[in-house]
C-alpha cells in the first residue's frame, strides 16, 4: 500500500479525529446517517466485541497507518445474493482505541467513489482486506498450532508503533490482556518477555516496550513457523 498517498486522500477528504485510550471510534449503537472508514494515523486500534456482561473481547490489533472499519461500505456497494444474506446475521463489532489516537474518517459516498475511479485506493482497500481477513485466519490456527514465544513475537509486531525510528509496543498492554488475547496465561506471557529482554530484542522504558532488533524478532517468528510445520 502506498501508505503516502492513502493518508493525503484521507486527509483531502476526510476529517481528523481523535481518541483517548478505551474510547471507541467506531460504536455500532449510535446511529449515522452514512457509514464511515476510517485511516489510523497513530496509535494502536482494536477490533472488538462486548457481551451482556460488559465484558471486551479483541480480535484483531490495528497499528497505524492502516484503513479500518469499511467492511459494512463493502457489504453495502458489493450485496451479497438474499440466499446468502440469511445465513450472514450481521454482528455487531466495535473499534476501540487501546492507546490514544488519531485518526481521519471518511464518509461512505467519497469511499465508494474513490474505490471506483482511484486504483491505488482501490488496491489499497484489496490489501487491507487481504490483510485483515489472514491476520484473523492466522490468530486462530497460531493459538492451536504455533509455539508461545513465536505467538507473542507475532503479537509484538503487530501492535508496535514507529516513533523517531524506534519501533514501540505502547506501555498501556498489560501482560494480562496480551495473555487473554493470546491464549496463554500472564505468567507464561511474562516469562517470555523477560526470554526476549535477556536476549537484547525487547527493552523496558517508561513509554512500553522498544523492540531493538525488528529483523531479529521477523527471523525468530519464520524459525519458529517452519520448526512448527516440520
Amino acid at each position: 500500500m502506498d501508505e503516502k498517498v492513502i493518508r493525503e486522500l484521507f486527509l483531502a477528504y476526510g476529517t481528523r479525529q481523535e481518541k483517548k485510550k478505551n474510547q471507541f471510534i467506531y460504536d455500532p449503537t449510535v446511529l449515522k446517517s452514512s457509514s464511515e472508514a476510517y485511516f489510523l494515523d497513530q496509535g494502536v486500534a482494536a477490533l472488538t466485541s462486548i457481551n451482556e456482561n460488559g465484558e471486551e473481547t479483541v480480535f484483531l490489533y490495528f497499528n497505524e497507518h492502516r484503513i479500518i472499519g469499511f467492511a459494512e461500505i463493502l457489504a453495502n456497494k458489493y450485496r451479497f445474493p438474499s440466499r446468502i444474506n440469511q445465513f450472514l446475521p450481521i454482528s455487531a463489532f466495535w473499534l476501540t482505541a487501546k492507546t490514544g489516537c488519531v485518526y481521519y474518517t471518511m464518509k461512505e459516498p467519497v469511499f465508494c467513489r474513490l474505490l471506483d475511479e482511484n486504483l491505488i485506493f482501490t488496491n489499497a482497500v484489496l490489501e487491507a482486506t487481504s490483510l485483515n481477513y489472514l491476520e484473523i485466519i492466522n490468530k486462530v490456527q497460531h493459538t492451536q498450532d504455533v509455539d508461545k514465544e513465536t505467538l507473542f513475537c507475532e503479537w509484538l509486531l503487530s501492535c508496535r508503533i514507529h516513533r523517531d525510528s524506534t519501533a514501540l509496543v505502547p506501555k498501556v498492554f498489560t501482560f494480562t490482556e496480551v495473555a487473554k488475547y493470546l491464549g496463554m496465561h500472564p505468567v507464561t506471557v511474562s516469562r517470555i518477555a523477560g526470554n526476549l529482554k535477556n536476549q537484547g530484542l525487547l527493552r523496558r522504558t517508561e513509554d512500553g516496550l522498544v523492540i531493538t532488533d525488528e529483523l531479529r524478532l521477523m527471523e525468530m517468528i519464520h524459525q519458529g513457523r517452519n520448526h512448527q510445520a516440520k
